[in-house]
């Protein structure tokens, strides 16, 4: 599926502006950003409930232009599931198929087929009412599966899940297309669920694509300051080029940093709080580590770990520790000693 140049407007209001965006066929694609940003739009324009204002979509190589969304390869997974309740599991499935007049016989068939898929054969006599949240959601992907479509669309379908079923239900969502093969486009705002489904992810803002790639590509090395703050927790860095491969941060205090050209830029460099490391002052380190002086601010405890907030160099980093047995903790007051490696540091645009 190809977007070559695709904008909407709303009036005055730009919803997605010029987007150039390839998906592979059989893999899973998120669309990410915050409320507001476009992703939804976008999807709306791949289903064909929008029509783009300029561009073109193309999917499987055919122009969609003015195509309604019942002659377009796709089918959509709202966050609302909008199950009939008088019907079974098996009816609300086959519904669509009723209603485009597929013969008897076939429409059993392909709803056991949908049903084993999303593993829920063992409840086609049930009732919407007698199924879980996470059932119900299985019923809703079952339906737009038993269409065979070329493309599946989901816009936010884990949302009103709790967080315990919506974790497991990502698991379940990226088995599930791994098994059947085709093509997810995947809409969120949930940092965690790109993530942890994705074979790549589009991240928006302010109806632009900023970044495209891999998840581990797109957390470990952001392009943007955005995607760097919007994609877990980051701490962000003025600092002056001082050299080749070196920066000058808060009070004059160098560090290395891979990529950095000259001397005298400003540049914005971005470190992953996992990637720092604490221990004391006069301590021994890894060598070529970065090493800066500091004194600890804030502890806060998550169960897992711990959350430190460390003044260093005219700045204040966040340092994350796993809570594993032995660590030593650190109280607010106490001279420390952050340390990283060069590789963990990352240069965004502003």
């Amino acid at each position: 599926m190809v977007l070559s140049g695709v904008t909407k407007r709303f009036g005055d209001v730009t919803a997605v502006d010029g987007m150039n965006l390839e998906i592979r066929d059989g893999e899973f694609f998120s669309l990410l950003g915050p409320s507001g940003c476009g992703k939804t739009t976008t999807l709306r324009m791949i289903a064909g409930f929008e029509y783009p204002t300029e561009g073109s979509v193309r999917i499987q190589g055919r122009e969609m232009g003015l195509e309604p969304p019942n002659r377009r390869p796709v089918n959509t997974v709202f966050q609302s599931y909008a199950l009939f309740p008088h019907m079974t599991v098996a009816e609300n499935v086959g519904f669509g198929l009723k209603m485009r007049g597929v013969g008897r016989s076939e429409i059993a068939e392909r709803v056991a087929r949908a049903l084993d898929q999303v593993q829920l054969a063992h409840r086609s006599d049930a009732r919407p009412s007698q199924l879980s949240g996470g059932q119900q959601q299985r019923v809703a992907l079952a339906r737009a599966l038993v269409n065979e479509p070329a493309v599946l669309l989901l816009d936010e379908p884990l949302g009103a899940l709790d967080l315990k079923l919506r974790q497991a239900m990502q698991v379940e969502l990226k088995e599930l297309q791994e098994r059947v093969g085709i093509t997810f486009v995947y809409v969120t705002h949930d940092q965690e669920e790109a993530l942890t489904m994705s074979d790549r992810i589009g991240v928006m803002n302010e109806g632009r694509l900023l970044q495209v790639g891999e998840p581990e590509a797109i957390y470990e090395r952001p392009t943007s300051r955005f995607v760097a703050d919007f994609i877990g927790h980051i701490n962000l860095v003025t600092a002056e080029c001082a050299g080749s491969g070196m920066v000058r941060i808060g009070d004059g205090a160098e560090v290395a940093v891979p990529g950095v050209q000259g001397a005298g830029g400003k540049v914005t460099i971005a470190l992953r709080p996992e990637r720092l490391h604490l221990t004391a002052p006069d301590a021994d380190i890894p060598a070529g580590a970065n090493r800066l002086r500091g004194v600890v601010r804030r502890r806060v405890y998550h169960g897992d770990g711990f959350t430190y907030e460390v003044a260093v160099a005219g700045t204040v980093l966040e340092v994350r520790t796993e809570n594993t047995p032995g660590l030593v903790r650190y109280e607010a007051g106490s001279d420390i000693c952050v340390y990283w490696d060069p590789s963990a540091a990352n240069l965004v645009e502003d």
